[in-house]
């Protein structure tokens, strides 16, 4: 059963003891009882980096030894003569508030460490997970290891990826297909790829094709492996998500640290597809103000020059002109209450508006998207901080603050 954090917010840790970590439905055991405190750490620096391995630490209370893998009491298999706690394991992680209950984390457990303290007067295992990108990681698309339908490794086991020239996203599809990994949530991708090296592990695979669409790939707070098109942000900035701030109807924040310099400048793009010519994209009033910021890319998956082009025209037209990045927003949500349902709600790519209020009384309006996101429980002293890193809302579209239409905006790509 859950255990309560507050009034507002119960939390919900499961570990599924008895399912295999590639079973399209798995079984949970509750652990809420014995939760301590947990941290997670999920996304990506900025846009212009790759999505990173989410991470989570919990910590349970082990008096009982319960958690020890050398044990035979509690979650022991005796059919088969051996311990449930083992490497692998699916965990996750859920709070819920006012009736409904929000994904925090979703991953495998890598180890269960124990600590004796204090004599063995006290015990805990601060478990370490992380989410799918690891196992992704691990195989490669011509490798022996996990295949749909079957729960065994070993050489019998080969993955079964079939490839063709296709969108972006049934790329995407079939790569986890082939993998067995069930928990997908894959939008329409808007170009073709070619086929790829089967030598490639599947992130390194998953990550290439991220790029020849432009758009992006990570793992969603409920574990679903997410593919999003590369015209995903420009069709999701009309209504913000949420707007944080000073003001009266803001959603309060404890502290923000913002950034206004030229690590994140773009104007040169040189983009050449496996097999084509490179095709370059210059700002040219960028370059005469602030000097050659040079992206290169090569041997992208496009299958046609033009879509080359095209993404490189994306990536200087969102990138060219500097913005204030707002790298850290901190929150404690129980300061107010309708922080809950962002702080438990909102998720990587969510589009959403901050305010800052300047000594000088004005007041600073950034449209953003969130890149990362970390929360840090204690549940015993009831303290829960959410922490999320943003990137400008550069849709590849339209830059936020600059008016004329031409070479700083572009109102649409094909």
């Amino acid at each position: 059963m859950s255990v309560n954090f507050d009034s507002n917010v119960s939390i919900t840790v499961e570990i599924a003891f008895d399912s295999n970590p590639l079973d399209s439905s798995q079984t949970f055991t509750d652990v809420s009882q014995y939760l301590r405190s947990f941290t997670t750490t999920r996304g990506r620096v900025s846009n212009l980096s790759d999505f990173q391995t989410g991470t989570a630490i919990v910590e349970l209370d082990n008096r009982d030894n319960r958690f020890s893998p050398n044990q035979s009491t509690h979650y022991f298999d005796s059919s088969a003569g051996r311990t449930k706690i083992q490497p692998l394991k699916r965990l996750r992680i859920r709070a819920t508030h006012s009736s409904t209950t929000y994904d925090l984390f979703h991953g495998f457990v890598e180890s269960f460490p124990v600590q004796y303290a204090g004599q063995g007067y006290d015990s805990t295992t601060k478990i370490r997970v992380v989410d799918a990108f690891k196992l992704f990681f691990n195989a490669t698309l011509d490798g022996i290891g996990w295949q749909l339908g079957i729960s065994k490794l070993g050489s019998t086991t080969r993955l079964t990826l079939t490839q063709a020239q296709e969108l972006s996203s049934v790329r995407v599809k079939n790569i986890l297909d082939s993998f067995g990994y069930s928990n997908q949530a894959i939008s329409t991708g808007q170009l073709q790829v070619t086929t790829q090296s089967t030598t490639d592990n599947l992130l390194n695979a998953l990550r290439k094709v991220e790029t020849a669409e432009n758009g992006t790939f990570f793992i969603a707070a409920n574990g679903d492996a997410t593919f999003r098109d590369r015209n995903f942000r420009l069709t999701n900035t009309t209504t913000p998500s949420a707007t944080f701030g000073q003001g009266v109807s803001d959603l309060p924040y404890v502290d923000i640290v913002s950034s206004y310099d030229d690590n994140k400048i773009i104007n040169t793009v040189q983009r050449t597809r496996s097999g084509g010519s490179t095709q370059i994209a210059i700002d040219s009033d960028s370059v005469e103000r602030f000097g050659t910021h040079v992206l290169t890319e090569t041997n992208t998956l496009n299958i046609q020059d033009s879509d080359a082009a095209s993404i490189a025209e994306q990536k200087v037209v969102a990138n060219s002109i500097p913005q204030t990045t707002v790298e850290s927003l901190s929150f404690a949500p129980q300061q107010n209450v309708n922080l809950w349902t962002k702080a438990l709600g909102l998720d990587i790519g969510s589009f959403v508006e901050a305010k800052v209020t300047t000594p000088s009384s004005t007041v600073e309006t950034y449209d953003l998207f969130i890149e990362r996101i970390k929360h840090k429980v204690d549940a015993r002293n009831k303290t829960w901080n959410w922490q999320i890193g943003l990137s400008p809302a550069e849709t590849g579209a339209w830059i936020l603050g600059v008016n004329s239409l031409g070479i700083d905006t572009n109102l649409s790509y094909t």
